[in-house]
Formats: C-alpha cells, structure tokens, sequence
C-alpha cells in the first residue's frame, strides 16, 4: 500500500507541470497574450532576482569579519526588495504597453511579413526617397551633443555596409557616444560610452524604416563591460520593429523592436506639427536649420522601454533633416537631460566643419577609426 501511495505521489509530482502548461494555454485563449507575456516575464524576473540574492549571501558567508556579513546580508535584503518591486513595475510597464498597442501576438517578424518588400538600400537616396525622418543615405553623419551638462558627443555614421538578415538587406549605421577628457597636456581625449552597429531597412511603398538588429558594446572607464542591449532578428526569439514610419499620425504607437528582457523599445507619436515648449528646454539652439517652430514644426514622439519604466524620452524629427532634439524623462518628469542635434553633413568631413564644435577633430577621427574601423578609417 505505502508503495502504491509513494508511487501516486511521484506521478502526480511529475505530471503536475503538464497540467499548470495546459492551464496557461487555457488562459491564453481567454485572455490577452501580450498581458501574459508581462506575467511571464515578471515570473521571470523574480526568479532572477532571488537567484542573485542567494548568490550575494553566498558572498557575504565568506566575509571574516561578523559586520562585513551583517552589513553584506543587509544590503543583499535591502536590494531584493527593491529589485522585486521593480520586477511588479516591469510587468505594469508591460501590460500598459498591451493596452496601448492593443497587441495579441507579435507575430509574424515584419522582416518576413509576405506582405512587405524592401528596398535595395544601395538606391536609397537615387531612385528611392529616403524616409524623411532617418535618412539611410550612404554617407550621413550626424554630430550631437548629449547629457545634463553636454558631457557626451555621439556621432552617427550612415555607411556603405549591408548585413542580411532574414533574407533581408539592411543598411548598417555606427552610433559612437564619447566622453571628451583633458588629456593632461592642453588637449583632449576621447573616451567610448557605447559603441553600437545598427542595422535598418527600409520598406517599398511606405518608406517607413524597419529596425532589424544591433550590436551594442558598452563601456565603463574605456573597458568593454557588456553587450546589453544587442539583438538580431531570427536568433533567440528576436523579432524585428519599425524604428519609425515616414507618415505617422499622432496617437499611433508601435513596437521598435521585439526581444523580451531585452530589446522592447516602443514608440509613441505625440503629434506631427509639434515644437519644444519652455518646460522642455524649449528649441534646439545649435542652428536655426534645427528648429521646429521655424520650419512648420516636428514630429515629436516619446520612446520608452518597459523594462526600465521610469525612463522615457521626448524626441523631435524634422522632416528632411531626422532627429534634432531629445528630452530625457523620469516618472514623466522631464529630467534636464537632453540630446541637440549639432551639426548634419553627408560625409565624415562634416567632423572638421567648425560648426561640429569638436575641440579635436584629428584625434576624434584617431578614435572613431579604432572603435570602428570599417566605418571610420580611411582607405
């Protein structure tokens, strides 16, 4: 009898997990994919988290001192509430996000989609009009300036690369973000944040531009640290998004990219016609070429990432010229933090205009080339 009881036991330990899988399919059917996507990711999340928290204590055990360990076990308590907390906002974030896109499957890729073509990107400004919010012309580079106090130059660089994916060809873009430094002798130095290979295609008939990859390498004191933030449509679940429509509407929203913990940018079109108001930082100051209210304004959006739902930011897009101005946000809040179009040319050449106001274009040039040099050295 003990035996058949132990043996009940063991089966129904075994096919308990079938039955929970066939009950979350059941629930599937009768609710909102997208909001149990968010559960499951919050699941996960969790699980994460206490998977860190033990591995700290298992840290602070090996402390010889009696308050390293209190202290460690306290920070280690103190951090998995908090980490468990941000897990719930996660899944909020997520499931606002389900409601505003009224989303079920996001599926299929739009890269296979058989209702979409796209354009060789070699045509891209020859006999194809470029999206006139990102433009895929070979060549363009942009120069901005970012942060609280403009402590970060990015440089964006339209080269002449493709990478396929998805038997899809997309145009590669470097995106270099750069902290400038006294180089202890009078000069500079230049100094990587984040150096990131995007990929981006563009569809017939709607020009709208599709995101289908990056390659993120970030870094913290000039050492690279971590590749968060990458994905590839087609490998580990990652789907493709569109980066942003050439005729939005204000009120639409959509996804910019699909890998769930991540890559989940999303955006939103406040309006089409808008300027920066005061509150804001008012316009891009750099130029007037940059301003919204003097060119029958902009298409202003809001991106956000539900895995990090106290940011977001503004941006503004100017037709013909792209992105001019980001305003960063927290909670909704506008933060200080902002990203000014500096300077727009269609080559690197445009790096020694003075209009770039770069302290050292030689040097910035010698450091764009050993980051990325397919992009940036010369031949």
């Amino acid at each position: 009898m003990k035996y058949r009881l132990y043996m009940a036991a063991a089966v129904a330990i075994l096919i308990a997990p079938f039955f929970q899988m066939n009950s979350a399919v059941a629930a599937d059917t009768n609710s909102s994919i997208c909001s149990a996507s968010a559960i499951k990711m919050q699941t996960s999340c969790n699980f994460e988290v206490k998977e860190e928290y033990h591995a700290t204590i298992a840290h602070c055990i090996n402390f010889s001192e009696y308050d390293e360990r209190v202290d460690c076990r306290k920070e280690a308590r103190e951090t998995y509430i908090e980490d468990k907390a941000g897990c719930r906002a996660q899944k909020d974030a997520r499931r606002d996000v389900c409601e505003l896109l009224q989303e079920d499957r996001y599926d299929p890729d739009p890269l296979t989609d058989p209702t979409l073509a796209f354009v060789d990107p070699n045509t891209i400004g020859d006999s194809t009009m470029p999206n006139p919010y990102f433009s895929l012309v070979a060549g363009t580079t942009q120069v901005l300036r970012a942060g609280e106090d403009f402590e970060e130059s990015i440089v964006v660089h339209v080269t002449e690369d493709v990478r396929e994916i998805l038997g899809v060809e997309c145009r590669i873009v470097v995106d270099i973000v750069l902290l400038a430094e006294d180089d202890g002798e009078g000069g500079v130095d230049y100094e990587a944040v984040e150096v990131t290979d995007d990929y981006y295609a563009q569809a017939q008939v709607t020009n709208d531009v599709y995101y289908c990859g990056e390659v993120a390498r970030n870094f913290e004191d000039g050492a690279l640290v971590n590749l968060d933030g990458s994905f590839e449509a087609g490998r580990d679940f990652a789907k493709a998004g569109i980066l942003i429509k050439a005729n939005p509407w204000a009120g639409d929203a959509h996804r910019q990219e699909w890998l769930l913990g991540e890559a989940e940018d999303v955006i939103r079109y406040v309006g089409v016609t808008e300027g920066p108001p005061a509150e804001e930082g008012g316009e891009n100051p750099n130029d007037d070429a940059f301003s919204c209210s003097m060119h029958g304004g902009c298409v202003k959006t809001e991106e956000f990432i539900p895995p990090e739902p106290e940011s977001g930011e503004f941006k503004y897009f100017l037709a013909g010229t792209g992105f001019v101005l980001g305003v960063g946000l927290e909670d909704g809040e506008i933060t200080g933090e902002r990203d000014e179009l500096v300077c727009i040319g269609d080559s690197l050449d445009i790096l020694a205009d003075p209009s770039c106001g770069i302290e050292d274009a030689d040097k910035l040039r010698e450091e764009l080339c050993r980051l990325s040099p397919d992009a940036f050295c010369e031949d």
